[in-house]
């Protein structure tokens, strides 16, 4: 009985696992159309497997994954972007501060980046 109640056990262990998460947003000088034009150039720029819907873009890594929300604001858009990591809010955190320089058009710091 000692070792099936370990086994069950075992087995709850990866389902108490939650993922870290974090978010941020942007205000971008652009419509909607060209926020989810800077989050397609994203992906792109990752290499990593992605979708698209009509307001948002999701790129997915091995270990986490992240969406692009754009919403217009005035002549502008709103960039929300949420991140996930399995382990580390403070990989979906430095994430979500590389995709806002990005999205903005600052400098790049894909390269050389932990993807």
């Amino acid at each position: 009985m000692g070792l099936v109640s370990l086994g069950v056990l075992g087995l709850a262990w990866p389902a108490l696992a939650r993922p870290q998460i974090a978010s941020g947003d942007q205000l971008l000088e652009t419509d909607v159309d060209g926020c989810l034009a800077l989050a397609d150039q994203l992906i792109a720029d990752l290499g990593v497997e992605s979708d698209q819907g009509p307001i948002d873009r999701t790129g997915y890594f091995e270990d986490g994954s992240f969406r692009v929300l754009c919403y217009g604001a005035g002549d502008d858009s709103l960039a929300i972007v949420f991140a996930s990591h399995e382990t580390s809010a403070e990989v979906a955190s430095n994430f979500i501060q590389m995709a806002l320089v990005e999205l903005s058009g600052g400098e790049s710091t894909l390269q050389g980046s932990a993807q």
